[in-house]
């Protein structure tokens, strides 16, 4: 029995001899060929990810580096092992705006190849910002929003990023007006607010670090005159910007409900449609004319924008509410809500939170916000939109309040 199990260990002895001796006559490395080459430069460095084709596994890489294409004077990169011949690595120390030249050697336990494949690659100068495209959205009858990304910095942290534009082509930073955008983000957009009509204006991005100012390209364009609000998904089309406003986060001018202009005081007293007290209504009333609804020549938002602007019915007020997404943001510093279309790429407009007036006093802006509409309630009642604070549940509900109220108007117009 002894015998027997030496005779098996000696067999197993000789099979494992048997299969080093195969394993030594193995085939070197043949025909290997580069499958895929990344090559990600920066200003002074690159990311290399690199996988051979090969039938025989590779266990190391070696990366050839130099700035002459006939390698006489080279660098040498051990590149870190990955699975399926792929191999990663940094190359460091580099010289902004330089071409270099890529060759690489192959090798495992029995054999050592040169891939016969050159690449080249060249690293970034060091320089002012690049400016990617740039794009002009959601113009309307006085604004316009100029969108742009900083594709590469420059190799230097960018300082200051927005638009200039005026009347005149090139605009500068030293010669039109600028909106600067302080975040780091590369993507940016600048509102243009309060464009005049018939006016051909020019727009740049901008972009600067310590070496200097970069341009992106201009667009011109001139107002859409025949603009007509922000499509939601609703009934109607509602208004970017309050009625007097220029921006959207700007509340505007405030109105009594039915009176067309502005004014110093908001009381019963100096109220148009009243004998100096909430008993003497004259119109919109039951015991007057049975009007519900304003007139044309009684609406803000149609007497101060044109025919097809109008203030909202309690119903449209209702829809806005029920079939939009709100959130609440703050703008340049004022608070209020982005309301948005709960369709997939559907628009936004932001609605500050005004407050309203009453006597001369503006009362809980930047907390309330209210917004007249155009339907009495009851003869000295007409809805409006409320607005609450942050984390309040709801957000926004329709409620009345006495007309001579000066509020905010957020106009409609037909689709």
């Amino acid at each position: 029995m002894k015998k027997i199990y030496q005779y098996i260990v000696v067999g197993l002895l000789g099979c494992l001899m048997m299969a080093a001796c195969q394993r030594e006559e193995l085939p070197p490395l043949t025909e290997v060929m580069i499958d895929s080459l990344v090559i990600v430069p920066a200003y002074v460095d690159a990311e290399v990810v690199c996988k051979f084709r090969s039938s025989v596994t590779i266990e190391n890489a070696m990366l050839f580096l130099s700035t002459d294409s006939n390698f006489t004077s080279v660098e040498k990169i051990m590149l870190n092992r990955q699975p399926y011949n792929q191999f990663t690595g940094n190359l460091t120390n580099l010289i902004d705006g330089m071409t270099y030249y890529v060759r690489f050697s192959i090798s495992n336990t029995w054999s050592e190849l040169l891939v016969d494949e050159t690449t080249e690659f060249t690293t970034y100068p060091i320089s002012t910002p690049v400016m990617d495209a740039t794009v002009m959205t959601d113009l309307t009858f006085n604004s316009a929003i100029i969108n742009s990304k900083i594709i590469r910095s420059g190799g230097k942290d960018v300082s200051r990023r927005g638009v200039v534009y005026g009347v005149a082509t090139n605009p500068t930073i030293e010669n039109a007006t600028k909106i600067e955008i302080f975040d780091s983000k590369a993507s940016f957009s600048c509102f243009l607010g309060g464009l005049d009509k018939n006016v051909v204006y020019y727009a740049r991005p901008f972009a600067a670090n310590e070496l200097g100012v970069s341009y992106g390209e201009e667009v011109c364009f001139e107002v859409d005159t025949l603009w007509d609000g922000y499509d939601l998904g609703l009934s109607v089309k509602w208004a970017h910007i309050n009625i007097g406003a220029t921006y959207p986060e700007e509340a505007g001018d405030y109105f009594a409900w039915g009176e067309t202009e502005p004014k110093i005081e908001y009381t019963w007293a100096n109220y148009k449609f009243c004998n100096g007290s909430p008993g003497g209504i004259s119109k919109y009333s039951t015991r007057v004319d049975s009007l519900e609804v304003l007139e044309p020549q009684d609406d803000a938002a149609t007497v101060n924008w044109g025919g097809k602007w109008r203030m909202p019915t309690n119903a449209e007020i209702s829809e806005l509410l029920e079939k939009c997404k709100w959130q609440w943001k703050e703008i340049n510093g004022v608070a209020g809500y982005m309301v948005s279309s709960n369709r997939l790429g559907g628009k936004s407009i932001f609605i500050p939170v005004a407050g309203h007036k009453e006597g001369s006093k503006l009362i809980e802006y930047n907390s309330y916000g209210a917004y007249w509409g155009n339907t009495l309630m009851s003869n000295t009642d007409a809805g409006y939109l409320r607005m609450l604070p942050k984390d309040y549940s709801p957000t926004a509900d329709k409620m009345n309040a006495s007309r001579y109220h000066g509020m905010p108007v957020r106009a409609v117009c037909p689709k």
